[in-house]
């Protein structure tokens, strides 16, 4: 009778274990969302390196959606002529070409990257490559209407 009862309680303590470790990956995304630091895309267009490795959430203008795979959004502030790459990642949702002109909420963290990293279909050719640039790690957006 005792073997019977320990038994069980042990295969209930592992049971309990199992399913609280699988939830794991979801809770790090959620925590990751709550430590966003809310700045503005013309501050990352400025200084981006002071934010490096940071989750931050911004409102932009979508200027252009990569139609090669759904996995780059170029955006821009009120800063004319300056724009900011923002990555996607294979567990953000895919960016769509209808996204070009709207408004978006993005959350991700602020990367820095070799300057042919942002080089890409929309440079000119009287562009200079710059030898660093930072993107934004997409962890999740949304339209905003």
């Amino acid at each position: 009778m005792k073997i019977s009862f320990y038994l069980a309680l042990l295969l209930s303590g592992l049971f309990l274990i199992s399913s609280c470790g699988g939830n794991q990956q979801e809770q790090k995304a959620v925590n990751d969302k709550n430590k966003t630091i809310e700045v503005s895309v013309d501050s990352l267009l400025t200084d981006a390196s002071a934010l490096d490795g940071k989750i931050v959430k911004f409102t932009a203008t979508v200027d252009h959606a990569c139609m090669h795979g759904g996995k780059r959004l170029t955006v821009f502030g009120s800063i004319e002529g300056k724009t900011l790459k923002v990555d996607g990642t294979e567990k953000s949702p895919k960016f769509v070409s209808g996204l070009m002109g709207k408004k978006v909420e993005i959350i991700g963290t602020v990367k820095k990257v070799p300057g042919t990293h942002v080089a890409d279909c929309e440079v000119d050719e009287g562009n200079e490559i710059p030898e660093v640039a930072y993107v934004i790690e997409c962890i999740d957006y949304k339209e905003i209407e």
